[in-house]
């Protein structure tokens, strides 16, 4: 009996000391198998997802967000932004360019001698103030596409225009005649026909007003060069964002250069039509050189210049 007891007891004990055991061992016992689990997985190329073994062929790559600087954010703001878009037509093409168009056909109409050229004068500044405004509304909402590429030719138009009322065309010849052959020239045209002030339409200085809305368009142009110009230097070497950003650092020079000839006007003429008309060529040739970038070459060609100035810094 006694034995039967013991016989008992040592089994209760064996059947203890295992459920102690099994106690003991089963927080560990998880971990190990995940370890374990991790180790094939990472021998065999396949991934675990939400606790499941998942094949490395099934799982999607998922994009992973890029950590952009500061500067980075600010030169997309300006390229691509609605609000730089909004802010820029409010303040330039709205606010100042309906002040000194108006100014402008009043001064005309002040002066009281509403001749053929005067009228011409009149229409045309009209004309320039609404399309400008009109043109930067409907651009606040368009990035690219058929419709950019109208605004750009609108764009284009506006500035033939400008030129046109700015620039003596049938006087350039004898200016740059006289310069090599004064005798010659000034014979034929007199002293006054040879002048430098007579390569611009018109040489009245300009009014507070149109100075304060000069600078304000090389503030905004300036802007558009530096945005460009920094955009391409963070870019891919010799990707279509970096063409891109070259172009509008070129776009934005154009603009600038045009706004500062319109701004000198009589205190320099020869700079003036050469700023002038130097600036609205390279606006032309970089706007529409970005409907080319998607060309490989096009792209190397263009963004040499950035790329040899970062090599510079590796």
């Amino acid at each position: 009996m006694w034995f039967k007891m013991a016989k008992h007891k040592r089994l209760l004990a064996i059947i203890m000391l295992a459920f102690i055991l099994f106690n003991i061992t089963i927080p560990f016992s998880y971990p190990a198998y995940a370890d374990l689990q991790v180790k094939e997985v990472q021998k065999s190329g396949d991934v675990q997802k939400d606790g499941d073994l998942v094949k490395k062929a099934d799982v999607k790559k998922e994009a992973v967000p890029e950590d952009k600087s500061v500067l980075e954010k600010s030169f997309e703001w300006v390229s691509d932004g609605v609000a730089y878009k909004a802010i820029k037509w409010t303040i330039n093409d709205f606010f100042f360019t309906k002040i000194v168009g108006a100014e402008s056909v009043i001064k005309e109409y002040g002066d009281g001698n509403i001749n053929a050229s005067a009228r011409s004068s009149i229409k045309w500044t009209t004309l320039l103030t609404l399309s400008t405004i009109v043109r930067g509304g409907i651009g606040i909402f368009v990035k690219d596409g058929w419709k950019q590429a109208a605004l750009d030719s609108w764009d284009a138009l506006e500035k033939g225009v400008t030129l046109h009322q700015f620039v003596a065309w049938d006087k350039i010849v004898p200016y740059i005649g006289a310069r090599f052959n004064a005798t010659r020239y000034v014979a034929q045209f007199g002293e006054a026909g040879v002048s430098s002030s007579t390569l611009l339409k018109s040489t009245a200085p300009l009014t507070t007003i149109g100075k304060v809305a000069g600078w304000a368009g090389i503030a905004f142009s300036t802007v558009e060069m530096v945005s460009g110009f920094g955009s391409a230097f963070y870019s891919q070497d010799g990707s279509k964002s970096q063409a891109d950003g070259v172009l509008n650092g070129f776009a934005g020079l154009g603009s600038l250069a045009l706004t500062a000839g319109l701004m000198i006007g009589a205190a320099c003429p020869p700079l003036a039509v050469g700023l002038a008309v130097g600036g609205a060529l390279v606006w032309g040739a970089a706007t529409v050189g970005k409907y080319f970038t998607g060309n490989k070459t096009v792209r190397k060609v263009v963004t040499a210049p950035v790329r040899w100035v970062k090599s510079w810094f590796d």
